[in-house]
């Protein structure tokens, strides 16, 4: 036994002298090499300072003075500017809008060139107590918005206003999905008008042959040409 023991430590031993005989001549090569970079770098160096003492000194010829001779100089000319004028003029929009049926209310508190604000109010026209109605914020491109909202009755609508610039309000309002039960949902299509009619004529809204229908084909209803997305993007309840 204290022979095998002998011989195991005999090969550590011989083990470990190995392991430190391969670092130190991996040491030595990264030495070599570090030493023998340093020495083409130097000789590098010595043939470029070489080169340099060898390049001949040339002697600058003076050129002729040129005499300077005066030039006109050009007046600027100013060059105009051009003015892009608005689409339309937000002041002219705001306040309270009424279509020419009378059952179409429009309150715009708030318009600018970039976004429009405003609250929508459709009245029954055979039972003026019933009404739809909706807060609507929505873009402005050019002078024209396109808008999609949810009313107080639960019907989901989508339309366009149409900023003229000779002041006219241009409204297209229409229902794409009436919600159950609900009487009274938005549908305008009108040039507004600033005065309030005297007396409303009784709208058709509710005699169409689609009054039992609760809901319409957003597909076959395209006239507004705009894809719509999430509802909460074009109304606030």
């Amino acid at each position: 036994m204290s022979k095998n023991k002998r011989k195991k430590q005999r090969l550590k031993t011989a083990l470990i002298l190995l392991i430190v005989l391969f670092i130190l001549a991996g040491l030595g090569g990264m030495m070599l090499v570090s030493h023998r970079n340093k020495v083409a770098k130097e000789q590098r160096k010595q043939a470029a300072i070489a080169a340099l003492d060898n390049i001949p000194e040339v002697t600058a010829t003076p050129a002729a003075t040129a005499t300077p001779i005066p030039t006109a100089t050009p007046t600027p000319s100013v060059t105009p500017v051009p003015t892009i004028l608005p689409a339309f003029d937000p002041e002219n929009y705001q306040g309270i809008w009424y279509s020419t049926d009378g059952l179409t209310t429009i309150n715009i508190y708030e318009i600018s060139l970039d976004s429009v604000s405003f609250t929508y109010k459709r009245v029954n026209g055979r039972n003026h107590a019933l009404t739809a109605e909706a807060d609507v914020t929505a873009e402005v491109a050019g002078n024209a918005t396109q808008f999609r909202f949810k009313d107080s009755e639960g019907n989901k609508a989508k339309g366009e206003f149409v900023f003229d610039k000779s002041g006219e309000l241009y409204v297209k309002v229409k229902t794409y999905k009436r919600a159950d039960g609900s009487k009274t949902y938005p549908k305008t299509e009108s040039i507004m008008t600033r005065e309030e009619p005297m007396e409303s004529i009784p709208a058709a809204e509710q005699e169409s042959s689609n009054e039992g229908d609760s809901s319409y084909d957003e597909s076959s209803d395209d006239v507004y040409g705009i894809p719509y997305g999430d509802e909460e993007t074009y109304y606030a309840e």
